[in-house]
């Protein structure tokens, strides 16, 4: 045991231990510092003494004895723990339709049926026979739908921010995005990278903004997307505005959301759990749009501009919900354009990484599905710098409830990434350690990670001691700010 005890307080330890024998830890404060005193246990041969200096004892106290209560209580529960589940999946809460109802003819179905949430999941996953209409559906949409829907020259006809989704007009997730919590060089990249809204340059943003319709022409196919995914992603412009030709076209990217192309397996008869792998096309769409207006403040830089969530008819008749964002030049990490990076432009790609995770660690945002596809390299025209731009939002979590704390582990995600673009790019990712750099106080991570493909042993990631985190005063707390206000008066609640 390091340092010398008072004999009052050595008294009172061997005391309590004679007592109590296998109290766990001991913590005791003069209300200017903290001593916490750990007896030997199996995983401690000798008994451990530590101290704690602080400027806020009462909010260090609390933060270091709850840190010793949960770590003595059996997992999970007493405490809730940060969860890192995706909130995007049915809520069956409610009543079922009839469900001595007949069945809708199959031709009707097949006719009327064009997304999964015109189905009624409750009625259907306590009815076997409505379960194996639903995958005779997503069969004839199998058979009859295309992965691409959206060509070339193709014309599509949107109705502004319309979702058809009702929500509750004071719905948001509970933290705002606070710029005062990063530190200064993420600043001062967020600045040195920032682009002006495209829109903006074309002198349409206002018009576009306070719309009801417009069309837009598709130049391009930038994704198919995989097999098991609902998102195509295309190179557009807008060709009108409420009737109003646009004359200099601005190239945006537009993703469209298709949940009749998910991949599904029948289930079992006693599997009432299936439904939970079902995704809403408008719900991804829309838990995207949520993060993008969250992070307003740093579009054009690490994220895109974004332009809203729109309903879209395409020329067949179908109708599709979908996100129009910046187009940008360039490439993904699985791209050539990344491969063929400078070392230099490499390392300020893995440095302009780290500040996007900071970004979306502040904004309580966790990406619940890191890969390299989400991490675009981008060229400043002017400087030849090159940066990182974070998409794909679909998939994120937010905390929207108290009690539900979510897990933030983008630190260690975009690091995966990075090491998984080295293993693929053919370069040492040796690089990523050295220049990634180390966990925030706010982020625990401890994890073991290879540092080369062929490496035989991992490499320990350890974050820093949060107490630093903790015993600091609070920040003086952000001015209020509107997350209800979203794109349109009529996104809030239609």
């Amino acid at each position: 045991m390091e340092g010398l005890l008072t004999p009052r307080v050595e008294y009172a330890l061997f005391k309590i231990l004679d007592e109590r024998p296998s109290t766990p830890s001991i913590i005791t404060s003069n209300f200017r510092e903290i001593a916490i005193f750990l007896p030997p246990s199996q995983y401690r041969s000798e008994p451990v003494f530590e101290r704690v200096s602080t400027t806020d004892p009462f909010r260090a106290l609390r933060a270091i004895t709850m840190a010793y209560l949960v770590d003595a209580l059996p997992a999970y529960q007493y405490v809730n723990t940060p969860d890192g589940e995706s909130p995007v999946e049915p809520d069956l809460i409610g009543p079922p339709h009839d469900p001595n109802a007949p069945l809708i003819p199959d031709e009707i179905m097949f006719a009327t049926h064009h997304r999964h949430s015109d189905f009624d999941f409750i009625t259907l996953v306590h009815d076997r026979a409505r379960v194996l209409q639903f995958f005779r559906w997503k069969d004839y949409v199998r058979e009859h739908t295309p992965k691409v829907i959206a060509h070339p020259n193709h014309v599509l006809r949107a109705v502004t921010n319309e979702i058809r989704i009702r929500i509750p007009p004071n719905a948001h997730p509970i933290y705002p995005y606070d710029a005062s919590e990063l530190p200064s060089e993420t600043l001062e990249h967020l600045s040195t990278i920032q682009r002006a809204s495209p829109l903006a340059v074309a002198g349409i943003d206002t018009a576009f903004e306070q719309s009801q319709a417009f069309t837009l022409a598709i130049d391009s196919v930038v994704s198919e997307g995989t097999k098991r995914g609902i998102c195509t992603v295309y190179r557009c412009h807008i060709t009108s505005i409420d009737n109003n030709p646009v004359s200099s076209p601005t190239s945006l990217c537009l993703k469209l959301f298709d949940d009749r192309l998910q991949s599904l397996h029948i289930p079992s008869e006693n599997d009432t759990r299936w439904f939970t792998q079902v995704v809403s096309a408008q719900m991804y769409a829309l838990n995207e749009a949520f993060v993008y207006e969250k992070l307003r403040p740093v579009q054009g830089s690490v994220v895109p501009w974004f332009y809203g969530m729109h309903q879209f008819t395409l020329p067949n008749g179908d109708i599709l919900y979908g996100l129009l964002i910046e187009f940008l030049e360039g490439g993904d990490l699985r791209s050539e354009y990344a491969k063929k990076l400078s070392m230099d432009e490499k390392i300020q790609t893995i440095q302009s990484c780290r500040h996007a995770a900071r970004v979306l660690d502040v904004a309580d945002v966790r990406q619940s599905d890191w890969y390299t596809g989400q991490v675009l390299v981008h060229r400043i025209p002017q400087s030849k710098l090159a940066h990182a731009v974070l998409i794909d939002f679909a998939s994120t979590t937010q905390t929207w409830d108290l009690d539900v704390p979510k897990l933030l582990d983008n630190y260690y995600g975009a690091f995966l990434v990075l090491l998984d673009w080295a293993y693929e790019a053919g370069f040492d990712g040796t690089l990523v350690w050295n220049h990634f750099g180390e966990p925030d106080e706010w982020d625990p991570i401890t994890a073991a990670v290879y540092k080369r493909a062929d490496d035989k042993k991992a490499t320990n990631i350890v974050a820093r001691t949060l107490f630093p985190f903790i015993i600091h005063s609070p920040p003086p707390p952000p001015p209020p700010s509107s997350l209800t206000r979203t794109l349109n008066p009529k996104f809030a609640l239609e």
